[in-house]
């Protein structure tokens, strides 16, 4: 069954954000072109209504390691969510691969504007993430996962093994939440180990609970 990326990354983020705080109300659909993977889609280019070099690294930490890439230099963030890619530049500019037709393309910018606005929300209220947690996440694995947890391949998460658990949470398609035995004080160490290994940011967009 395929996973949906963007509904696991939104669904616990349906709080309404003011328009006041939007960084991003419209696009417009600059130029389309053949797509190359699927013969009759297009992949398009879009461009928003605000600059987003205030948001890139926020997305970056706030997507799942194993769907997301960050090119520092461009300062631009590349998603591989909804069965295609989907690249936003600091610049406004946003590439998408893979669409059907422009109804489609239509609604994947409002999709894409809710992931930015989501993120322009904890730029205000968190500021400009550090470069330690940048760096964090750009050398997460699933193998450091791994170690952390109890791997007694219990089966309770719904995984056959821990680390086809690891190795799905890092793609977005599991919660961390889903190992109930880390709640154990027997694993105590693991649990503290694994915050530890995450930080902040991930801890959160992985799932772990409290």
């Amino acid at each position: 069954m395929e996973i949906d990326i963007y509904k696991l990354m939104t669904e616990t983020k349906q709080k309404k954000i003011e328009t006041s705080s939007l960084l991003v109300t419209r696009f417009e659909i600059k130029e389309t072109m053949p797509c190359f993977t699927t013969h009759g889609y297009i992949r398009f280019v879009a461009q928003a209504d605000s600059q987003l070099d205030k948001v890139i690294e926020i997305i970056f930490l706030k997507s799942p390691p194993g769907i997301v890439t960050y090119a520092q230099q461009e300062n631009a963030v590349t998603l591989r969510i909804l069965n295609r890619l989907i690249t936003i530049f600091s610049s406004g500019k946003i590439g998408v691969t893979n669409t059907k037709d422009l109804n489609e393309a239509h609604e994947i910018l409002d999709k894409v504007k809710d992931i930015i606005n989501e993120a322009y929300a904890d730029y205000l209220k968190f500021g400009k993430p550090k470069p330690e947690d940048i760096e964090a996440v750009r050398k997460m694995s699933w193998i450091e996962i791994y170690k952390c947890l109890p791997q007694t391949n219990c089966q309770k998460c719904g995984y056959q093994t821990c680390s086809a658990l690891a190795m799905t949470v890092l793609q977005g398609g599991a919660k961390l939440a889903q190992c109930t035995p880390l709640k154990d004080l027997k694993y105590h160490a693991n649990l503290a180990r694994l915050r530890k290994t995450l930080g902040p940011f991930l801890e959160k967009t992985l799932g772990l609970g409290s």
